[in-house]
């Protein structure tokens, strides 16, 4: 993967990177160091899956970011923190809402108006 341009004015902004999975964590750690290159003050990065294979782990340790936010669709072993840089959050409410609803015929859709 390569970065390619940077859209839009992020000198001085906080910058929160989004995406669904973060494997290896090379382009997203790429996408961070373009945006500290363009002057972001502060860089957040958060995702829906968490594999976290190779050397994520390193480069998440290494990278400008402030906060790696991720769900616990795939475990997060204990072993493997990146200190208070990585938070966790469960997904397993919001589960437990659909599939009692779907269990009492109720909408699922309603869970997220």
């Amino acid at each position: 993967a390569e970065v390619m341009n940077v859209i839009g004015k992020v000198s001085g902004k906080r910058a929160i990177l989004v995406d669904d999975i973060i494997d290896t964590a090379g382009s997203i750690v790429q996408a961070a160091n373009a945006l500290v290159e363009r002057g972001a003050k502060e860089i957040y990065a958060c995702c829906t899956h968490a594999v976290l294979s190779g050397r994520a782990y390193e480069r998440l340790a290494q990278s400008p970011f402030k906060e790696v936010v991720v769900t616990n669709t795939i475990p997060v072993t204990p072993g493997d923190t990146l200190g208070d840089k990585l938070v966790v959050l469960s997904v397993a409410p919001l589960f437990a809402e659909a599939i009692g609803r779907i269990h009492a015929d109720q909408s699922v859709s309603a869970i997220f108006d």
